[in-house]
């Protein structure tokens, strides 16, 4: 009897899970984290479970049509987000994606997550689970070892998270309750980007409830704050000095929104590999989608540090790594 193929595809992010998709049945998935969605996760509050935050990806931005097919699989998790309700830095270069472009978010009240939960429906995941080191033992065999200590034997293996040059920042979400509402109204705009000139610690600021109000309840108000990406280098590794984190970020979220109250509940998120600041290029030069470390048998990276942070770009890493692993997917993906 033919043992049945099997490719580990490690990372349970957007990237890894659409090559979930692709690969269909023969796919298995590990993922470090205790929740899928790497930079679309959603994580809820200690305090009220109920309420979850997109701690990541806060909209995407279609670009391009190559990606069409994943679209329309995923088309009832999305809804339009319209540009009118993001304040944009006035002091910012104009972005390359036209405000003509249509943005998207997630009303499922797991947010973006829930995205990425559609992908992976049907793939064997096991969350938890990091891998530590893989050996080659054949032209069609690789024995990947976990931390902790899980082995099993896999013929092909996908590595969705390499390391080139990543931003790094802190995500904080803040519980209120609704007396902040008619202030947060008069605010006139969801999510907000912050300029050096009104703050040096805070970059990004978003009412989370009021991007997906098809799952709110509206008995709470979630703001979304991404701290600036020198301030998350600065501290991202003093793990003893969270509360004085958390206090330095509150102290600049206070000066930008004075009429807040003191918050519900507060969780913070250590974003150390958050969107790439240097793509891959190989070495003549060139992009490319995915890189081949082995043949035989198939060892692949795959991932948004190859052409750049944003959903398409890790959509159309995860189609290039697909088609390495098995030649039969058409190159369009879906």
């Amino acid at each position: 009897m033919t043992t049945p193929r099997k490719v580990l595809v490690v990372g349970a992010g957007v990237t890894g899970a659409a090559i979930a998709q692709l690969l269909q049945s023969v796919a298995v998935v590990w993922e470090k984290n205790n929740i899928a969605g790497g930079r679309m996760m959603a994580r809820s509050f200690r305090k009220n479970r109920d309420v979850h935050v997109d701690i990541g990806a806060q909209y995407l931005t279609r670009f391009t049509a190559e990606n069409d097919d994943v679209r329309t699989l995923v088309s009832q998790q999305l809804t339009p987000f319209d540009e009118r309700l993001i304040s944009q830095d006035a002091h910012r270069e104009p972005s390359r994606i036209s405000s003509r472009n249509e943005h998207t978010v997630t009303p499922n009240v797991l947010g973006f997550r829930a995205l990425v939960q559609q992908l992976l429906d049907g793939t064997p995941t096991t969350l938890s689970r990091e891998l530590e080191r893989f050996e080659i033992l054949n032209e069609s065999q690789i024995r990947v070892t976990a931390a902790d200590g899980h082995e099993e034997i896999v013929n092909d293996l996908v590595l969705t998270c390499p390391v080139p040059n990543y931003s790094q920042r802190f995500a904080l979400a803040y519980l209120f309750d609704t007396e902040v509402a008619s202030r947060v109204r008069e605010l006139g705009w969801t999510a907000k980007y912050v300029s050096k000139e009104e703050d040096d610690v805070v970059r990004y600021l978003c009412w989370d409830n009021l991007k997906k109000p098809i799952s709110s309840s509206g008995d709470h108000y979630a703001l979304l704050v991404h701290t600036t990406v020198s301030f998350g280098v600065e501290h991202m590794d003093n793990k003893e000095q969270n509360d004085e984190i958390v206090a330095t970020v509150t102290k600049s979220v206070k000066k930008l929104l004075p009429f807040l109250p003191v918050e519900q509940d507060v969780l913070l998120h250590r974003w150390r590999i958050s969107q790439v600041t240097s793509t891959y290029a190989d070495p003549d030069g060139k992009a490319a989608r995915a890189v081949v470390l082995s043949h035989s048998p198939k060892i692949v990276v795959a991932g948004d540090a190859f052409l750049g942070s944003t959903f398409d770009n890790c959509l159309l890493s995860a189609k290039a790594a697909a088609k390495i692993i098995d030649s039969s997917i058409p190159a369009s993906g879906l």
